[in-house]
């Protein structure tokens, strides 16, 4: 049973209406929680991280305690679908938890050919030993992987990635070159507990480390990795190294999203963005550019000597015999020694500045994380329909904590910045509460939008600091756009219909017989990739029925794409050459 509230129409007035487009309507807010909860669990989710929508029409979700689950978004059914707690380091205190650390199980991703190849990769933390904590990026099936231990399953890409109770970031992303992206965080460096810990967004590793698989050097990065683990031949080449860092001077970029249309199945050369937290103020929006410097730990936001300093706990001649700062080091006092900058007191070649900051302060610095002018971004996703909402097309959505709302920024043409919208402003809310909003997923009809929330935590919220209530712990929230749209059309669906595409004989020895409806529109066009993703053959049809030579093909199996005359992905089929 699903626990809902009726479907009424209404307008989004959790701000003032201004700070929205006109004439958005949505349905009221649905509790998709499965009831009752599995036994032993407090919350429907356990502290949960990622959510992305499947090409299956489900939602994948990983929890941080070590757990990814499948959810109906019809009826709230669940099913776990990995379970490797024993195996993930994960921070509590309380009991019930009342507080977590940054650590945990966090980014998820499909396989770029699911379900066909059927698997995912998925972010851990895990205990490297003497209270080192390391993240993982590995592989599982889907099938047979609810299990409790990581052998026989896991599939190692890389290890040893660093990691920490504090800004682990660990969102990850496969790329449409079939790279994974996984962006490191500076591990809470320079501040509270961590404060005697020096800050490494700059660094490189040396080529010596790399050869010993030493990733110490990647804290404050954008990682591309390639599926094997290995450093991809076209990486930047930064101060000297080619190493698998591709943007670095990052501080806790735990948002990352490629700018996809939904219906545009090779998006090779689609922007990548990504959203950081900032320490007391400027949190940013950024282009993410191969090899360039994004300024952390010595520019905040804009380069504009505004508020910001970098103050070096590290530096410090006493640092280990000082009390741990009970706010952002910008509001504290270093001992004795610790080096103090300004921000134009840097020269960094490659420096990026931000396309968006939330917010700088006009007077002086808040010095309480709750009332501070940051929004605390948790995760970006890209709204990538363009005969849906009005207005929507080529806009980014992205979620808050402290806040507990939605942001979205409309992009210009070149994908450089962003532009007013019929608000008169470049950001609108939406579905603002007294929750702690970790991710979002589109529906593949453009109109259904998906949240999860944090199971603990506090947020400034629409009531200015009432930090006691969340209104919906572990959940996820379902909206629905119900307003007018620019076309009632269905998107093409993400999974081939299976009686648009028959594939014959199958397995085959030398001929490869394809038969298409007659209504598909020409030229039908077919690529063809080893299990690898290597292509072998590509070409184009203008025939309902046709045939392909697959004779001086190696035995095994193949991955078939066709999409028709207008770039629309109608089939991704297996066959096999014997």
């Amino acid at each position: 049973m699903i626990k809902s509230l009726p479907f009424l129409i209404f307008l989004l007035y959790f701000l003032a209406p201004e700070t929205k487009a006109q004439q958005e309507v949505f349905s009221v807010k649905q509790v998709l929680n499965q009831a009752p909860a599995i036994p032993g669990d407090r919350y429907f989710l356990q502290h949960p991280f990622e959510i992305l929508y499947g090409a299956d029409d489900s939602l994948w979700i990983s929890e941080r305690r070590g757990r990814v689950i499948k959810v109906d978004p019809t009826t709230g059914k669940r099913r776990i679908i990995l379970d490797i707690r024993p195996s993930v380091k994960f921070t509590t205190s309380g009991s019930p938890v009342t507080s977590i650390s940054q650590d945990g199980m966090m980014g998820l991703a499909l396989h770029p050919d699911y379900p066909l190849v059927d698997s995912f990769y998925i972010v851990y933390v895990y205990d490297a030993g003497a209270g080192v904590r390391k993240a993982r990026i590995a592989q599982y099936p889907v099938k047979n992987s609810t299990i409790t231990t990581r052998a026989g399953n896991e599939t190692v890409i890389i290890e040893n990635i660093p990691a920490s109770s504090d800004h682990s970031s660990g969102r990850l992303l496969v790329g449409p070159d079939r790279k994974l992206y996984y962006a490191a965080g500076d591990q809470g460096a320079n501040q509270f507990s961590l404060r005697c810990n020096p800050v490494r967004s700059q660094d490189v590793p040396t080529s010596a480390e790399l050869s010993a698989n030493n990733f110490a050097a990647y804290q404050g990065k954008i990682l591309r990795i390639n599926m094997d683990g290995s450093i991809p031949a076209d990486n930047p080449v930064v101060k000297g190294i080619r190493s698998h860092i591709y943007t670095f001077g990052h501080r806790n970029p735990n948002s990352l999203v490629f700018a996809k249309n939904f219906l545009q199945q090779n998006y090779t050369g689609a922007k990548l963005y990504s959203a950081e937290n900032g320490p007391a103020e400027d949190d940013e929006i950024n282009e993410l550019v191969a090899g360039q410097n994004y300024g952390w730990p010595y520019i905040s936001g804009y380069q504009d000597n505004n508020r910001y300093q970098y103050k070096n706990w590290s530096s410090a001649i006493n640092c280990s015999g000082t009390a741990a700062p009970s706010s952002e080091p910008e509001c504290s006092t270093p001992p004795a020694g610790a080096v103090i900058k300004n921000e134009m007191d840097t020269v960094l070649p490659d420096f990026k500045t931000p396309m968006r900051t939330f917010f700088t302060p006009t007077s002086s610095l808040p010095c309480n994380w709750l009332s501070n002018p940051t929004v605390a971004p948790s995760s970006m996703d890209y709204y990538g329909f363009d005969t849906r909402i009005p207005g929507w097309q080529n806009s980014i959505l992205m979620t808050t904590l402290k806040e507990g709302t939605v942001f979205r920024l409309k992009l210009n043409a070149s994908g450089t910045g962003f532009v007013n919208m019929s608000n008169g402003s470049d950001t609108a809310r939406y579905f603002r509460e007294e929750n702690r909003i970790r991710d979002i997923a589109i529906g593949k009809d453009g109109l259904s939008f998906y949240l999860i929330t944090d199971s603990v935590g506090q947020t400034s919220g629409p009531t200015n600091g009432n930090t006691n209530v969340l209104n919906n712990r572990g959940s996820i929230l379902v909206y629905r756009y119900i307003g007018g749209v620019l076309s009632l059309t269905n998107p093409a669906p993400l999974i081939a219909d299976k009686s648009t595409i028959k594939l014959y004989p199958n397995p085959t020895t030398k001929i490869l017989f394809v038969e298409n409806k007659r209504n598909v529109t020409k030229p039908v066009q077919y690529t063809i990739y080893d299990i690898t993703g290597r292509k072998i053959m590509e070409g184009k049809k203008f025939t309902d029925r046709f045939e392909l030579n697959v004779e001086k093909l190696n035995s095994g199996t193949y991955i078939i794409k066709m999409y028709n005359g207008r770039d629309v992905l109608l089939a991704t089929e297996k066959f096999v050459v014997q």
